[in-house]
């Protein structure tokens, strides 16, 4: 139903008295009815159907529930034409412990995504065989010099929801083959003044002290006029972990690992509303995780075991920090505009590394600096008969800076000293994108229809450096000369749903992403006489199809997809040469995801997921499997809970499948599958609510997907039984 604005500026709603607004009167109006309206151009509103409220406590949501990871403006999920999943704060406290982290998180709840690491680090954690782009409030994580650590910049503690879209997306640029995770962090919600308060503790079955974890976190939030704010700090200290025999974990050489590890994750958030249309926005966050520990790595008995005795003064670490400022104007001649600029700063450490008489014991840091602007206008179109539509269109901008240094070290047994001697892991880069992008969305009787395109330019300035890999190859200093490397691409992507009623949809899509080859991480391993224009022609464009139907009923929620993604360019991690390998030759990834959640009755609901992926790469004319570092396994998982009257209990279970396709195609090493257990629990208290869990509750003695596919074995093994308890108030 179409509204002229003019019939009602400065008119009176039955609820109000004076003359107000054309907004104001129709909310008025509008009130209990069950309807809404939106703006459709200057003078003229539209009043449709509001969407069904939600329940954030009540499970699975519908699919009235709006995001806007996957459309950069929002969007219902009955409106995507793909996979979508949304992850709630209640959802996210069920899963945490103290110490825990949100790659364990993901890792359990979202099919497609490979288990966590266990480690400092996600890296191996693909979705759908590519890399996933992770955003935090809608900022990218991913930098050029991948190193793996963007599900290790938050504490689920500062987390309101994530937005998992899996599939590639064309309108975020590089990074996005595999899907998006975008982490939005907590907020004022519009209180005048709220504290809330978290304190846990967690340990191994064993109970001894030095297994203890703990954390705590505290927010207050408040609002005045029109200035509102948000403050939180959360601080972990994670100390010894034990597998399934009680033995200490030993330390993981390439990635870090959790053991002995302090954490804070600092945020700091302010808006402002300059009027009933426009607001600014200010966001703040420093994130730092630290180790200190006193133990290495050894072999006894063909076993990987915990050596005391360590003395290292620079361990592994991450550091990241980040300023966000947005403003957005609702009304900008009828069109709904955002700017947001930001700035972040990202640093990690990994533990020394022998590269061999050459180079030596050697430790890595990185750091990658990056600044941008990204705008977007969100504007309604004329109608078409009863076709409505919109545009999102806008430009983003971007400038990075990464480095990576490597520190020699003397060592004599456990006790590594510095030698002072620095070498450059790979050239120093600068990284300037530009980019284009508008989608358009239809909606037409049954059918929604979205379709867009992005285009990218990607200029890499390539300092001239030192050859790391002439250094530790041959032990001669060679200079490796830079340059400029350009990439320029138009990505496109195509999606309809098909409305079978307001509790089913069917949608297919198609989408293209890419991600850029890790250049620094690349030219690190090469000689001198290399020629980095090699890498211009392989930035590695995505292909996506999927084809799928979800449905949301008061006692089910079920959704299947199936998916294909295809590329001319092949890269992986190598854990026989411990090389990056990147060739011109065709990949193919499909696969099949499904999740269902069946309400038994107001209290008792049971369901899970699976995923299984299978990738390929056309080695001379033959088809071969990608190693698991690319391709997860098999993953099921499974769940029964009892939700009543204040009272929570969930069972689940999480399988991974074997595989040795990669191994016997002579890519990557064979993975034996596993299974684990939780039992989770919560009670609601006159004050506060208490939550309980048992992870790996049978005690299983195993090693994670990541230290059988990449790391040096003996492997070691994963974290046995551990107990958790927590409490956690709003005052």
């Amino acid at each position: 139903m179409g509204v002229d604005a003019t019939l009602l500026r400065g008119k009176s709603a039955p609820a109000l008295q004076g003359d107000y607004s054309a907004e104001q009167a129709l909310d008025a109006l509008l009130q209990g009815s069950g309807l809404q309206w939106r703006l459709s151009g200057q003078n003229s509103y539209v009043v449709q159907p509001a969407p069904a409220p939600v329940d954030l406590d009540s499970g699975p949501l519908s699919l009235s529930e709006t995001l806007v990871t996957a459309s950069r403006s929002q969007a219902s999920i009955a409106s995507i034409p793909g996979t979508v999943q949304v992850i709630q704060a209640p959802q996210i406290a069920q899963q945490s412990a103290a110490g825990r982290k949100v790659a364990d998180i993901l890792g359990t709840l979202v099919p497609g995504l490979a288990p966590s690491s266990g480690t400092m680090s996600n890296y191996g954690q693909t979705l759908r065989g590519r890399n996933v782009l992770v955003l935090i409030d809608g900022v990218s994580q991913n930098a050029s010099r991948d190193v793996s650590r963007q599900l290790n910049s938050v504490a689920p503690s500062s987390i309101e929801r994530i937005e998992v879209v899996s599939g590639a997306s064309s309108l975020y640029g590089a990074g996005a083959s595999g899907g998006i995770i975008n982490i939005i962090t907590k907020r004022n919600d519009g209180q005048a003044l709220a504290m809330s308060s978290r304190v846990g503790i967690s340990s191994a079955d064993n109970f001894n002290h030095k297994g203890f974890a703990y954390e705590g976190f505290q927010s207050v939030t408040g609002r005045q006029d029109a200035l509102d704010w948000y403050l939180s700090a959360d601080l972990v200290q994670r100390n010894d972990q034990f597998d399934g025999n009680g033995k200490r974990i030993p330390q993981e050489a390439f990635q870090g690992s959790n053991m002995d590890t302090e954490s804070h994750d600092l945020h700091a958030k302010f808006g402002y509303d300059l009027n009933e249309q426009r607001r600014v926005t200010l966001a703040l966050q420093e994130y730092e995780d630290k180790q200190d520990t006193g133990y290495v790595a050894g072999t006894q008995n063909g076993e990987s075991v915990a050596v005391k005795g360590l003395q290292l003064s620079d361990q592994p670490f991450t550091h990241n920090q980040a300023v966000n400022f947005n403003y957005s104007d609702s009304d900008l001649f009828g069109q709904q505009l955002l700017v947001e600029s930001y700035w972040r700063k990202q640093q990690a450490r990994f533990f020394p590394y022998n590269w061999g008489a050459n180079a030596g014991v050697v430790a890595s840091e990185s750091e990658a600096r990056v600044y941008g602007l990204r705008a977007a206008v969100e504007s309604s179109l004329p109608s078409i008969g009863s076709a409505t539509g919109s545009l999102v269109w806008g430009a983003d901008l971007e400038n990075e800076q990464v480095s990576q240094d490597g520190d020699r070290y003397s060592v004599d047994g456990l006790v590594y000293t510095p030698t002072g001697q620095r070498y450059a892991f790979g050239p120093d880069i600068e990284t300037n994108t530009t980019a284009l992008f508008a989608q358009t969305t239809w909606d037409i009787g049954d059918w929604t229809l979205r379709g867009g395109a992005r285009h990218e330019w990607i200029h890499s300035d390539v300092d001239d450096s030192v050859a790391f890999g002439g250094i530790w190859q041959a032990g001669v200093s060679e200079v490796l000369p830079g340059g400029t490397l350009k990439y320029e691409d138009t990505l496109y992507n195509l999606g309809a749903v098909y409305h079978l009623s307001s509790a089913q949809d069917l949608f297919v899509n198609f989408s293209q992403g890419f991600s850029l080859p890790d250049i620094q991480r690349f030219l690190r391993d090469v000689r001198g006489s290399y020629d980095i224009h090699d890498l211009n022609a392989q930035a590695i464009k995505v292909d996506s199809y999927e084809l799928g139907w979800r449905g949301d009923w008061e006692s089910l929620q079920a959704n299947v997809t199936v998916f294909e993604n295809r590329s001319d360019v092949t890269q992986y991690y190598d854990s026989v040469t411990r090389a990056q390998r990147l060739i011109d030759q065709k990949e193919r990834v499909r696969g099949i995801e499904t999740a269902l959640t069946y309400h038994l009755s107001n209290a008792w609901s049971l369901g899970g997921t699976y995923a299984w992926t299978k990738g390929e790469t056309d080695q001379n004319g033959e088809w071969r499997d990608l190693p698991a570092t690319r391709i997860s396994p098999a993953k099921t998982t499974a769940f029964v809970e009892f939700d009543d009257q204040g009272y929570n209990l969930r069972l689940q279970a999480l399988r991974l499948e074997s595989y040795d396709e990669g191994f016997k195609d002579g890519n990557g090493r064979k993975i034996e599958g596993y299974t684990t257990v939780d039992l989770l629990a919560g009670v609601a208290l006159p004050v506060g609510k208490l939550e309980m869990g048992v992870y790996n509750l049978s005690d299983r003695n195993y090693e994670t997907l990541y230290m059988q596919a990449n790391a040096a074995a003996p492997y070691p093994h994963a974290e046995g039984r551990r107990l958790a308890l927590s409490y956690a108030v709003d005052w």
